[in-house]
């Protein structure tokens, strides 16, 4: 018999209590107007969207914290902060 989580599923069915793909935190960072996920909040890509989008005139969202199954489906992988992950389709 498998486990449950505190959601009531299969663990490993779970997006919010399984474990996150090799090389993704459990914890992600995101903004509102971005397309990427982010392992550090403090990401030297996800610094320079902010820099661009400020230069730009355009509005700046808050970093916010996320877990990774919510942000794994929509968005993409940092590609400074995940190094090397594959996102597969």
């Amino acid at each position: 018999m498998s486990e449950l989580c505190i959601h009531e599923l299969q663990l490993n069915q779970c997006s919010h209590c399984k474990q996150p793909p090799n090389g993704i935190n459990k914890i992600v960072y995101i903004t509102a107007g971005g397309t990427s996920f982010h392992n550090i909040p403090y990401c030297a890509t996800l610094k320079s969207g902010q820099d661009e989008a400020e230069a730009l005139g355009l509005e700046t969202h808050p970093i916010n914290p996320i877990g990774w199954a919510e942000a794994f489906n929509s968005r993409k992988a940092c590609r400074h902060c995940c190094p090397g992950f594959q996102k597969k389709n």
